[in-house]
């Protein structure tokens, strides 16, 4: 017969969930920093970068969600940078769109690299929404030590 979990003294404790891993990718550090002001109230750990060397590097670590703001000649190598990636070939990819809007070379590019155009409001909505729905998926309750 299995005992029912009132019968342990064991004490029970909440484990921790740790934050999603945001990867924020800017070739400038005037918009990294306005970016990063946006981002304030979003709970992300966050690894910011500038270059695409920074961000080969930054792939070697695992991130939930990658930000890319930078100039439109820039999106092409910084997303394929990042698709290369075997670890982040899958993660949610969203490109700040107001460097963007001009640029008819870069018709099908986000399409072809997974990646969503987005305003600064609509990032701080789909990355508040992430991790709602990551620590609904992941909170277990608590666990027995």
């Amino acid at each position: 017969m299995l005992a029912s979990i009132a019968d342990y003294d064991t004490p029970l404790c909440q484990v921790p969930i740790p934050k999603s891993r945001l990867l924020l990718v800017s070739d400038s550090p005037e918009r990294l920093k306005a970016l990063k002001a946006v981002l304030a109230d979003v709970n992300f750990e966050i690894t910011c970068v500038g270059s695409v060397d920074e961000l080969r590097v930054a792939c070697r670590t695992h991130h939930d969600l990658a930000v890319l703001s930078v100039e439109a000649m820039q999106v092409k190598p910084m997303l394929s940078a990042l698709r290369s990636s075997a670890g982040h070939k899958t993660i949610m990819a969203l490109v700040e769109s107001s460097e963007l809007s001009q640029d008819q070379t870069l018709a099908g590019l986000l399409p072809t690299f997974r990646a969503m155009p987005c305003n600064q409001i609509q990032i701080v909505a789909l990355m508040q929404r992430f991790n709602e729905n990551g620590k609904r998926a992941t909170n277990r309750g608590p666990v027995l030590l």
